[in-house]
């Protein structure tokens, strides 16, 4: 179980945003719910399990009870919402910055909503914008991952898989936490930097891929992200920028 003593003592003041529950059918539903009811900017839903948790386009997030972190976060932003597609990518940024800097784990963006670590899928995000409200929930491998090939993915990755030492959920999601909710900041005025650093650890950059857009199955090469978080891609020639994609493969 997560351990809400040693949390309180990391983070006091994430402590008293956190709401936490053994199982859940799914955090995203139940930080809406809150959200709906007034919740404030930073609330915290967390489990150790869910029986229905979700990611991007219905697919299903899987994680055995203490081996992972499985959390939403309500978010309130004060900028404009023509912003808010971005927080997604700003918040696989603030992920993969913190496990860069604070355990020396080579994260990697997988644009839009993954991170990747040694070339496996380590983490997932799923945002959900409602009115006056967005919703991000959060799925990472901490202590270990499912020993599943995932379709399309293959076998997933934990950040423990890739260190010396272990380290507890608890710090996790306390350092996680402080960096996202920093990253969403900048989703609108600061975001040329934010793309600057994402280019960086871009993980499709320079793939072939296969994927999905306007319905219609593509092949091209990843030219990067675009000034404006899209991702740029060379199809038949021509340089296309993507705002929205699905099924992407790694060829």
């Amino acid at each position: 179980m997560f351990d809400l003593r040693q949390f309180a003592s990391i983070a006091p003041e994430w402590y008293l945003r956190l709401r936490y529950h053994e199982a859940l059918a799914s955090t995203n539903d139940e930080a809406r719910r809150l959200a709906v009811e007034g919740a404030e900017h930073g609330t915290v839903v967390l489990a150790d399990h869910q029986s229905a948790g979700r990611g991007r386009r219905g697919s299903a997030w899987a994680s055995d009870p203490g081996d992972g972190l499985l959390f939403s976060l309500v978010l309130r932003p004060n900028f404009e919402k023509k912003y808010w597609s971005r927080i997604a990518l700003a918040t696989g940024w603030g992920i993969a910055r913190v496990l860069r800097s604070e355990w020396g784990v080579a994260a990697e963006v997988k644009w839009p909503n993954d991170l990747y670590v040694h070339g496996r899928k380590c983490a997932g995000i799923l945002a959900e914008a409602r009115e006056g409200f967005v919703v991000v929930g959060v799925g990472i491998n901490v202590m270990a991952a499912p020993d599943v090939e995932m379709p399309g993915v293959g076998v997933p990755i934990a950040v423990c898989d890739v260190l010396d030492s272990p380290v507890s959920r608890e710090r996790v999601l306390a350092a996680v936490l402080e960096s996202v909710l920093g990253e969403v900041r900048y989703c609108a005025h600061g975001f040329d930097s934010q793309v600057a650093r994402l280019r960086e650890v871009c993980f499709l950059t320079g793939k072939i891929i296969k994927f999905t857009a306007s319905g219609e199955r593509m092949l091209g090469k990843v030219i990067g992200l675009a000034d404006d978080g899209t991702l740029a891609v060379e199809v038949n020639g021509d340089v296309i920028q993507y705002s929205q994609a699905a099924e992407i493969r790694v060829i």
